[in-house]
């Protein structure tokens, strides 16, 4: 039996697939990215007690530091978070219980949150319009309370309640990943949802923010 000619076959169509495999381009990316989104946020530990659910925004943007049209891309990217969340009525309790205090006339109070951060991103793509990643990394996290009706001077003082520290400055850590959804098969506009977890450190230890974000990425 002859078996150089189903080998010189099979040796070609080995030949034929690897070039086909080097040949396909994953194209949903751009050597630099930017993107927006708007987000759902739900606090926990000691503020998902403190504060309530609310919406906020997230923009950002980065460069790729892999060649152009790799399956998996590694980018390096910054990020901004902004969401505003309403106290709840049970922490307002506690800082308005007592009559003698300052705050005592507050009517209602919120929390702002802010967070700066750096992110490494992994991106993979499952195909040219569908791709996953993963992303996590450290930066800056500014935390402030304000209340309504209360004495402006009372605002710079904090007599120990996680609520009532008006104003704190920290690090912050964060991690998640999301997908991403290609509008045109050749790179351009993507949708992505994303959800992620920031833990605030030192004086904002308290705070933990998920953020679920539906957005717009290029």
């Amino acid at each position: 039996m002859n078996f150089k000619q189903p080998v010189c076959h099979l040796f070609v169509f080995v030949c034929l697939v690897g070039i086909d495999a080097r040949a396909q381009s994953f194209n949903q990316d751009h050597s630099c990215t930017v993107d927006a989104s708007g987000l759902f946020v739900l606090p926990f530990d000691k503020d998902g007690k403190n504060f309530k659910r609310n919406a906020g925004f997230h923009v950002g943007g980065g460069f790729a530091v892999t060649p152009h049209g790799q399956k998996t891309s590694l980018f390096l990217t910054v990020n901004y978070l902004y969401t505003r969340l309403k106290a709840t009525p049970t922490a307002l309790q506690v800082i308005t219980g007592n009559p003698n205090d300052q705050l005592s006339a507050a009517t209602s109070a919120h929390g702002a949150f802010s967070a700066l951060t750096f992110d490494p991103t992994l991106r993979h793509a499952i195909n040219n319009r569908v791709g996953i990643y993963v992303s996590g990394g450290f930066g800056w996290l500014r935390r402030g309370v304000a209340f309504a009706d209360a004495n402006p001077s009372t605002l710079i003082q904090s007599t120990g309640s996680t609520l009532e520290n008006q104003s704190l400055n920290s690090g912050v850590v964060d991690l998640g990943g999301g997908v991403n959804f290609g509008l045109a098969s050749e790179g351009g506009v993507m949708l992505f949802a994303d959800v992620h977890v920031f833990k605030g450190l030192t004086v904002n230890g308290a705070t933990v923010l998920l953020p679920v974000s539906v957005g717009v990425r290029w």
